[in-house]
């Protein structure tokens, strides 16, 4: 285990558009990579062509929705077993409906029942703020809060959601939209007669396949002559499927792969290979078992280790290069494998070069792979953690690019993701969020250590993510600090505990940051600064002035030690920054001028952009109107020109219409709020303190009436 690497205090790369969150890692102004402004959201996966039945089902989901000027909300369940086809129904009936909602259609794999934990709700939400084009900043990390806030948003809307894998009631409730026009499609293997009580949901059950539906689904993937030519074959298959629509579609996927073949042949041999179900795969019965386990059996000895290995997968959904990684293969060969598993309905795509499996199919893998020998087992676990852990490592030095970060030797294990800048990294840790974090729990299950930390240590890409997902970097990085105390590694150690001091105190769970930073003050902890300068800003947000500044002061001489010029000027701003708040504008202003020579020294821009913003303030309050003004235009030029810093941009633009209404200059003063106004509303952040501001020096700008 190497070291960390010197501090630094900004970002470098290319980043380009408006910023949409700002948030403080390791005490420094970060910016997130541009979004643009959300469209209206059609979240919906893509439905299966050859989709048949369920007539009576499609006919209650049409009319358990709302219709007519003002109708209320409505809420569907759909249940049944595992495999009864409910998220192909759901899916089905939205696609066909969804133009009847003008407003968009939201969708959610709650995670109900699969190999990772339920999605907290507060994740949902988060993630269909966000897609409502609400902020990060503005997404509200309690629940109550968030359900409130989504509930308003969908006000005056006509929304459709599908919230696909429901555990239970209690995951759903917050979810569900009260907006006249609304609906909401629950689909759960539980009943949910908690919401059918409570919120008056239509319940749409899902029996398994009659024959006829069987035949039906049978008819549609082999074509009516094979069904005409076998029909008592057909019908056996059918039988054989138990009238699970998931079991019918493999078994017929399999049979028209062979053209050749005649149906009675593969009844023969399913009958043949028939097992008992011990329960592992969690289907429904001995008979379905069967299906799964002829289909699997047919497979090619290379196709049957891939599938076997992806029940290793930390998560149903998989890109080529993890599964490459997760087999030990090449990327030509699992991509090779994954579409012929895609024929057969063993994977489904999702985009290009990324599959899911259904959970049931994603059991029936893991109970087969059990079946290798121990060793094979612990290896492809072991491959597919690195893997994820090595590739998030290379994401997060181009995501936070000159930060401190914990240099973990983690092995190389197959090909990583071709990622170039910020965006691309930041898409990437986002898209595998679920996978990243079931990872980090598989290897501390398996006592693999070493991808642990990594893991731990690049998990603060979530600050960039609405706030509900704080709490999942917080556990991950507990994670982290357990696993450096096993491997008896201090400086991990003390650089996780720092990590998740800081996750606290973004958190506001102010007492417990304190104490994290506090249990860092110590000689063991060759950066202890850390400690000092993490309970400054837990102090400086709290509005604890005097004892911030004692922190940052005892963190000085430290620092100076270690020659660290970018973490001088981070204290130095900080110190100026109090110096101000207490009105002692000349101590602020000398502040101020240290840390901007110091970010000049290290070369770093955006800081010094900001610290001439800082400087302009202090002159503000001085009273020295023409000097300020001149910074302000000078951190707005600077700001402009450098990627990463729409979000400074609008603080700046008041603080120059300020210093332009003390000179008189109200026209322009005028300029500079009303587009300070429209930039705030295009990152999503609270405008209204600002419009106010404008339409009153606007008012005052204009010429009196004659």
């Amino acid at each position: 285990m190497g070291g960390r690497q010197s501090v630094s205090n900004t970002i470098s790369g290319s980043v380009s558009g408006s910023v949409v969150q700002a948030g403080s890692i390791g005490q420094v102004i970060v910016s997130a990579p541009a979004q643009d402004r959300a469209p209206v959201p059609r979240q919906l996966p893509a439905p299966l062509g050859d989709f048949t039945g369920r007539e009576r089902q499609v006919s209650a989901l049409d009319a358990a929705m709302p219709s007519g000027a003002g109708a209320s909300s409505t809420v569907a369940v759909l249940d049944g077993v595992g495999g009864a086809g409910k998220t192909a129904l759901a899916t089905h009936w939205a696609h066909r409906v969804q133009a009847r909602f003008r407003d968009g259609a939201l969708f959610a794999n709650l995670r109900g029942y699969g190999p990772s934990a339920p999605l907290d709700p507060a994740i949902v939400l988060g993630s269909f703020l966000a897609a409502l084009g609400v902020g990060p900043e503005r997404i509200p990390g309690e629940l109550d809060a968030a359900t409130g806030l989504f509930r308003t948003m969908l006000a005056g809307r006509r929304m459709l959601l599908v919230l696909d894998n429901a555990e239970s009631a209690e995951q759903v409730r917050p979810l569900l939209p009260a907006a006249a026009g609304c609906m909401a499609v629950v689909t759960s293997r539980d009943r949910l007669t908690d919401l059918v009580v409570s919120e008056a949901a239509h319940r749409i059950s899902l029996d398994l396949f009659a024959p006829v539906e069987s035949r039906a689904l049978l008819r549609a993937v082999l074509g009516q002559d094979r069904i005409e030519d076998e029909p008592d074959a057909a019908a056996e298959l059918a039988r054989l499927c138990a009238g699970l629509p998931l079991a019918v579609r493999v078994a017929a996927t399999r049979v028209s792969s062979r053209p050749r073949w005649q149906i009675a042949d593969v009844v023969d041999e399913i009958r043949e290979d028939q097992v008992a179900d011990d329960g592992a795969s969690g289907i429904a019965g001995d008979a379905v078992e069967a299906v799964f386990g002829w289909s699997y059996a047919r497979l090619a000895p290379d196709q049957a280790a891939v599938f076997r290995q992806i029940g290793w997968h930390p998560g149903t959904e998989f890109s080529v290069l993890a599964v490459a990684a997760l087999c030990g293969t090449g990327e030509r060969e699992a991509y090779r494998h994954l579409e012929a598993l895609a024929e057969l309905h063993l994977v489904e795509p999702m985009g290009r070069h990324r599959y899911r499996m259904h959970d049931l199919l994603h059991a029936y893998a893991r109970s087969r792979a059990r079946l290798d020998p121990v060793d094979d087992q612990h290896a492809a676990r072991r491959r597919v953690v690195t893997w994820y852990a090595r590739v998030a490592q290379h994401a997060d030095q181009l995501l936070f690019s000159g930060f401190p970060f914990l240099a973990v030797e983690v092995d190389q294990v197959g090909a990583p993701p071709d990622l170039t800048d910020r965006d691309q990294a930041l898409a990437w840790l986002t898209s595998e969020q679920p996978a990243l974090y079931t990872a980090t729990r598989t290897a501390v299950d398996d006592g693999v250590y070493a991808p642990v930390l990594a893991l731990a240590a690049t998990s603060r890409f979530l600050i960039y993510l609405p706030r509900p997902l704080w709490t999942v970097q917080l556990e991950i990085e507990t994670l982290g600090v357990a696993a450096a105390q096993a491997l008896d590694d201090p400086s991990a150690e003390f650089f996780l505990r720092e990590s998740r001091s800081e996750t606290l105190s973004t958190l506001e769970r102010w007492d417990e940051a304190e104490a994290g930073f506090t249990s860092l003050d110590t000689p063991r902890n060759p950066e202890r600064y850390n400690a000092f300068i993490g309970l400054g800003e837990v102090h400086l947000k709290r509005g604890r002035l005097q004892r911030a500044r004692d922190c940052y002061q005892q963190a000085l001489p430290l620092v100076l030690a270690h020659g660290l010029a970018r973490t001088q000027a981070v204290i130095e701003g900080n110190l100026a920054t109090i110096a101000i708040r207490l009105g002692e504008n000349d101590q602020a202003l000398a502040h101020s001028d240290r840390e901007r020579e110091l970010r000049r020294q290290a070369g770093d821009e955006v800081g010094h952009a900001h610290s001439i913003y800082r400087a302009a303030t202090v002159r503000l309050a001085q009273g020295d109107h023409a000097a300020a003004l001149l910074l302000a235009e000078q951190a707005l030029t600077d700001y402009r020109e450098l990627p990463g810093t729409g979000k400074l941009i609008a603080p700046a633009l008041e603080l120059a219409a300020t210093c332009l209404e003390h000179a008189g200059d109200l026209a322009r003063a005028v300029d500079c709020l009303q587009r300070a106004v429209a930039l705030y509303s295009d990152l999503g952040l609270p405008a209204d303190a600002a419009r106010a501001r404008w339409r009153d020096v606007a008012a005052r700008a204009a010429p009196p009436d004659d």
